[in-house]
């Protein structure tokens, strides 16, 4: 679920930051680009390394994998540039 909701956010900033033109096409080429990135791999290797060395969800009133799933939106989801690319 963690990896869902981080690739849908970092998605939607690549597309997005297209100044609101956006195309379906333009929308479909992020997705598939993304999708078989070296940067789609590393935040899914960060989220498994996570879930395997983490021993509580919840710490008092500190949710971790909300904080991870901020972390890792705040670090791959950058200002808008106007074009997606990945590696």
């Amino acid at each position: 679920m963690m990896g869902y909701i981080v690739d849908l956010t970092v998605i939607l900033c690549d597309v997005f930051g297209s100044h609101g033109n956006v195309s379906r096409s333009g929308a479909q080429s992020v997705i598939n680009n993304f999708g078989s990135s070296d940067l789609k791999t590393s935040i899914h290797n960060d989220i498994s390394s996570f879930i395997r060395t983490v021993h509580q969800f919840q710490y008092g009133d500190n949710d971790v994998v909300m904080a991870k799933i901020t972390d890792l939106i705040s670090r791959n989801c950058g200002p808008p540039s106007g074009n997606a690319t990945y590696k």
